[in-house]
């Protein structure tokens, strides 16, 4: 017993020595450590969110009429569950499926914070925008992404529980690594994340 208490004593004395700076730094550093975030992450409920656009570009795409109408559409008790919808085609289905996976993984993050609970989230394929505007209700919104085959403006739109996400272009500067989609949901989710009481 005595020599284990030695032999530790001697380990945190070595540990000590070797790590001086570090352990004087820690205490005596008046603030954490901030961890440095790039233009395309957030930190939301605990967690380091990467996004596929820059942020601050995000943020400046318009919300009609507007955040507050958006948010409580989705950020609502009666919601069971979320629907993201979009239209079938082969060059614009690969989008469609990382701006639906981008918002079904921070929705969910967003509706475990607010509520403490997670909502179902399901991918619907349809043939029009009408047959998805049909589909959504106060217990099931219905976001629906729409890629430059059918919109010549980058928005994001709430007409009752639909919501439409509109990119005007799939093309990707070289300077950047994301489309207008990209920053119609970012905005989505931007708005979802901003702190309000609910």
């Amino acid at each position: 017993m005595k020599n284990s208490i030695l032999f530790a004593i001697i380990v945190l004395t070595v540990l000590g020595i070797l790590f001086r700076e570090q352990i004087i730094e820690i205490f005596t550093t008046s603030t954490p450590p901030v961890e440095e975030l790039t233009l395309f992450q957030k930190k939301f409920a605990g967690l380091t969110l990467n996004f596929r656009a820059n942020l601050n570009e995000a943020e400046k795409v318009p919300v009609y009429p507007n955040e507050t109408v958006l948010r409580d559409v989705i950020l609502n008790n009666n919601v069971e569950e979320i629907g993201i919808a979009f239209i079938p085609n082969e060059t614009e289905n690969a989008y469609y499926l990382a701006a639906s996976y981008d918002l079904a993984y921070k929705i969910t993050v967003v509706n475990k914070y607010y509520f403490n609970t997670v909502k179902s989230i399901e991918s619907i394929p349809v043939n029009s925008s009408l047959e998805a505007l049909f589909l959504a209700t106060s217990k099931r919104p219905i976001i629906m992404l729409v890629g430059p085959s059918k919109t010549d403006s980058t928005i994001v739109n709430v007409a009752g529980y639909f919501i439409t996400a509109q990119g005007k272009s799939f093309e990707e500067e070289s300077e950047k690594s994301y489309n207008d989609l990209d920053l119609a949901v970012g905005k989505i989710l931007l708005v979802l994340m901003k702190e309000i009481s609910i």
